[in-house]
């Protein structure tokens, strides 16, 4: 990491201070250099464009510099980066440089120092500022393919459905809905086969079209083994809810194959379900699924 890549924020009320850090941090190899006069202006300089290190006066008017830390550490905070703090002071006590860092500074240097120290510490706080934001973008983008990955994993390649896993973490979702916000659920399983046991590419989308235009956007369609569909339903008033709608998705899926694969083979359909409300006990997602499967029967 060269100097010039870094991003200073030189802050101190005084002028002729803020001149002779800057010039001092100049002739050491740093080129992005801003100055503010006020910690407020060098917050408004911050959010414009952020910097590696604020190098800021120990007391300033009105906000000093223990202030500014703290709104700079909460910004870092609720933004995923990490800035370099370093406060210059002429009181270069204990007492002082303990509350300094309790605050969250990253270094503390006395207004005496030489341009050689100055210059090392700023560096120094920078090197950590730099090495904590590439961390954070790394993990950022650790975390964006570990979701890409996960996401990928929970759909169905052949059909772009719902996997079996993704549908069990919807039914977990509903069953925590239903006992905090009512209504119920159900799960209708859909087995599918033909004479030679074989649904090819054709068929299962056919199959998967068929179920979805029959149901709800909110409804989940799920391909929960290689000949089973799955398709979960949520209801709010449970006298109004029709366990009929399955028969309506077996319907469908005889009208668009004509019960016959793509390759002329007879279907044959089988359906569980399984439906409830108030639960008390809650059943367990393999509970849910377990009981539907048991009530499949053809069709």
């Amino acid at each position: 990491m060269r100097k010039e890549n870094l991003s200073i924020i030189v802050v101190d009320d005084l002028q002729f201070s803020r001149e002779v850090i800057k010039s001092a941090l100049g002739k050491s190899g740093f080129t992005d250099i801003r100055t503010a006069s006020s910690a407020d202006e060098a917050l408004y300089l911050l959010n414009q464009r952020r910097a590696h290190v604020v190098l800021a006066d120990f007391w300033m008017p009105g906000m000093n510099g223990l202030e500014m830390t703290d709104l700079i550490r909460r910004w870092d905070e609720n933004n995923d980066r990490y800035t370099g703090i370093i406060l210059l002071t002429a009181e270069d006590t204990a007492s002082s440089i303990v509350v300094a860092f309790d605050r969250g500074v990253d270094d503390f240097i006395s207004k005496s120092a030489n341009h050689f120290e100055l210059a090392a510490r700023v560096y120094g706080a920078g090197r950590t500022a730099w090495q904590q934001n590439e961390m954070r973008e790394r993990m950022r983008s650790l975390s964006s393919q570990f979701l890409r990955i996960k996401q990928h994993n929970l759909r169905d390649p052949e059909t772009s459905l719902a996997n079996q896993a993704q549908l069990e973490l919807h039914i977990e979702a509903l069953l925590e809905h239903c006992n905090t916000r009512g209504g119920g659920l159900g799960l209708g399983l859909i087995e599918v086969h033909s004479s030679n046991n074989e649904l090819r590419l054709g068929t299962l989308k056919t199959i998967a079209n068929s179920i979805q235009l029959s149901l709800r956007p909110m409804d989940v369609v799920s391909r929960f083994n290689s000949n089973t569909f799955a398709v979960l339903v949520q209801y709010q008033d449970p006298e109004k809810f029709s366990a009929d709608l399955f028969s309506r998705l077996i319907n469908s899926i005889k009208r668009h194959t004509m019960q016959t694969t793509d390759q002329g083979k007879q279907l044959s359909i089988s359906i569980g379900v399984w439906y409830g409300h108030d639960f008390d006990p809650t059943p367990s997602v393999a509970e849910i699924i377990d009981l539907a499967q048991q009530a499949c029967v053809p069709i």
